[in-house]
């Protein structure tokens, strides 16, 4: 069980999830002014936070859990609970992320004519959705231990 609890705490869902922000921030630049535009505001629209803010929420939530995880670190229970409160708040934030993908998978066949490409991109959006999922669970589990 402890072991468990050590994998649950260890932050990897949090640096998976600013890796992944990193390679759609690469992906809009690439894009057309227009194409650009409409993505980065229909991310900041329905996440509530620009794709640039989640990489810096990505990375302190990556500390966050980081410190929690690591035993003696934070022995004052009040600032253990604080940063819990802070981790569950952002699981709403997250959700909210993770349908933009979802969103995204969903309209794919209206933007991608190819049925390979729209493979491909589906493969990558569901890869998207997990990362955001496996950090919403992992902060769940911590929420429950």
């Amino acid at each position: 069980m402890e072991e468990q609890m050590q994998d649950v705490v260890s932050g990897q869902a949090a640096v998976d999830l600013k890796e992944m922000l990193e390679e759609v921030a690469k992906e809009i630049t690439t894009l057309d002014v227009l194409r650009r535009t409409l993505l980065t505001g229909l991310i900041r629209q329905r996440s509530g936070m620009g794709v640039e803010e989640w990489l810096q929420a990505a990375g302190s939530l990556a500390t966050l859990i980081q410190v929690l995880g690591q035993p003696g670190r934070i022995g004052d229970v009040n600032r253990r609970c604080q940063i819990m409160t802070m981790l569950v708040e952002w699981k709403g934030k997250l959700e909210r992320l993770e349908s933009c993908f979802k969103m995204a998978s969903q309209l794919a066949g209206n933007y991608v004519n190819d049925p390979g490409q729209l493979s491909g991109s589906l493969n990558v959006l569901a890869h998207r959705q997990q990362v955001v999922h496996r950090l919403i669970t992992e902060i769940g589990q911590m929420e429950r231990s």
